[in-house]
């Protein structure tokens, strides 16, 4: 069932539309109720009870801790947004349609298609500062999606990797990155179009993510298409482990070796390691670790094989790791899975912005 709420904030109107397998009729007294909300999850205890708005709890939640970390923006809220755009929503779909056929058309060289595509985007979504071309638009976009903690997480890895950012250093490594961009490009491009084709499930725990928090105990999601979502822990941990071999040739050269030169390895030889093996290359510079915090290779198993069972009643996915799903029995709760999967993705799109940083200084082909 979908249903959609729509908002004009020019207007101030909303008004509700009955998209698929839904219908309006007439308010029945005494029928059931059941609280539904797109970005926010919903307390176990209130699913069904009318005259509530979680959200506004939440919300509540949300500016108490900010405040604490001094984080609250000096000017009203509703100024900052309509120096960008009026009264963004919180979610990125929309610009998410516009940016997928630019990103598609910049892929395919078609760069003679783009232009008229730019300036609508930058009149539409950043009229303060005109887009400069596709990457920018890209690394801005993903920028405002991640969140604060993980622009937090991009820093850290920019910091490491400044005093490297010499052509002297870097020019080995340059010429071999450039040989992998387009398998690089194909991942990244894969997964951004997976996770918005199912972000009506990860939009509701999204923004817990991008702020680095956990959900609230006892909340369920009021989405629960585990059809789609199923495969996407999976999906993104193969796509992510793939790409995480350029932190451990920076682990390399922090180390002053070479960047394909590892303590006991060379890279071809790490290139053959399991998907899972891959991360303990990154463990000894923490910023690196930091960017791999998500990454269970028993959830991966079971999403990645179809090892998962879901059970809408409850709200929990039961799942064996191993050959076979031959493990024993774990579960974990629908929302925590949807949390897990927006961590890993964020963690692979924070990845991509600090390469779109450094092909931006060193001029390299982005992996876009």
């Amino acid at each position: 069932m979908v249903i959609a709420l729509h908002v004009d904030y020019d207007k101030i109107a909303s008004w509700a539309e009955a998209v698929e397998n839904a219908e309006e009729v007439p308010e029945e007294v005494g029928a059931p109720v059941v609280n539904v909300d797109a970005n926010f999850v919903i307390p176990a205890e209130l699913r069904h009870q009318d005259r509530v708005f979680p959200r506004l709890f939440q919300m509540h939640d949300l500016a108490e801790k900010l405040e604490k970390e001094g984080r609250l923006a000096a000017r009203p809220m509703s100024e900052i947004m309509l120096d960008e755009r009026p009264f963004r929503r919180p979610d990125f779909e929309e610009e998410w349609h516009a940016l997928k056929t630019a990103w598609s058309l910049y892929r395919r060289g078609k760069d003679h298609l783009l232009s008229d595509r730019l300036s609508a985007a930058s009149e539409q979504f950043y009229k303060s500062e005109k887009l400069d071309d596709v990457p920018d638009w890209v690394f801005r976009f993903l920028t405002a999606m991640s969140g604060v903690e993980y622009g937090k997480l991009c820093k850290n890895v920019a910091d490491q990797m400044k005093p490297l950012m010499r052509p002297n250093v870097f020019a080995d490594f340059l010429k071999y990155y450039v040989k992998t961009v387009d398998d690089r490009s194909e991942r990244y491009f894969s997964i951004a179009k997976s996770y918005f084709e199912k972000y009506p499930d990860f939009g509701q725990v999204h923004f817990y993510a991008g702020r680095g928090d956990d959900l609230p105990k006892g909340s369920h999601v009021t989405s629960t298409n585990f059809d789609a979502t199923k495969m996407f822990y999976g999906d993104c941990f193969e796509i992510f482990s793939s790409s995480v071999d350029i932190l451990a040739m920076f682990a390399n050269m922090l180390a002053g070796r070479p960047f394909d030169k590892f303590e006991r390895l060379e890279l071809k030889d790490y290139l053959r390691l399991d998907k899972a093996g891959r991360f303990a290359a990154v463990e000894a510079v923490p910023e690196f670790a930091a960017l791999c915090a998500e990454h269970d290779n028993k959830l991966r198993n079971a999403s990645h094989h179809g090892g998962t069972k879901f059970d809408a009643a409850s709200q929990m996915v039961a799942y064996r790791h191993g050959k076979g799903g031959s493990g024993e029995e774990q579960q974990i709760a629908y929302g925590e899975y949807l949390l897990r999967s927006s961590r890993i993705f964020l963690q692979t799109m924070t990845l991509l912005r600090y390469e779109l940083l450094m092909c931006n200084v060193t001029r390299a082909r982005p992996p876009l």
